[in-house]
């Protein structure tokens, strides 16, 4: 984290893509869902710590979400909600409290899906420097799925101790700004 300004194991200047969807994809049916595998079609890579299987929100967004809609990503990491919105024809707002994260997001994104791949409309997501507890910018109702994955309560600390950044704080004071967090959002 000192030496780039994120939490990664490597860094990938170029990635290749091989493959644009999981292979042998079901949209899970149960609450319990289970992967083989991490996932590492399109962009995605374990390489950011601690984020998520692109399983997980692929199956929230084709779940709870249509083609057009927006997606909001308050916690973008290394930007696996984006990726996934781009790939699925959704709209997408995505931003994080660490600027580097937001380095890492956009090299994530900049890839063109061809056209033999996707027949719906592409949307390139919006990514900035952001903190989830300011959501002033957004409308009321203008949000139709909210697709994030939190930091860890004082466990993985993804920036250099940079206010605001929720990854320092402890189980206590984690859960009271969650809490305050999600008062805020249940207003947009």
């Amino acid at each position: 984290r000192k030496a780039v300004g994120i939490t990664v194991s490597s860094i990938k200047t170029e990635k290749k893509i091989k493959t644009w969807q999981p292979q042998d994809f079901n949209e899970e049916a149960t609450t319990v869902w289970s992967f083989k595998n991490r996932g590492n079609w399109a962009t995605h890579s374990g390489e950011y710590r601690g984020n998520w299987s692109p399983y997980i929100p692929r199956n929230v967004i084709l779940k709870y979400s249509k083609p057009d809609d927006l997606v909001l990503d308050y916690f973008c990491g290394a930007g696996t909600t984006a990726v996934e919105s781009k790939l699925l024809s959704r709209k997408c707002i995505a931003f994080d409290i660490n600027e580097k994260a937001i380095e890492l997001t956009r090299k994530n994104l900049n890839f063109e899906i061809p056209a033999h791949f996707c027949k719906k409309p592409i949307y390139e997501p919006e990514i900035f420097v952001g903190d989830a507890c300011n959501l002033s910018f957004l409308s009321n109702n203008s949000i139709d799925l909210i697709c994030a994955h939190p930091p860890y309560a004082n466990i993985i600390q993804y920036t250099e101790n940079k206010d605001g950044d929720l990854s320092y704080f402890d189980i206590e004071h984690f859960l009271k700004k969650w809490k305050k967090l999600h008062r805020k959002v249940l207003e947009y």
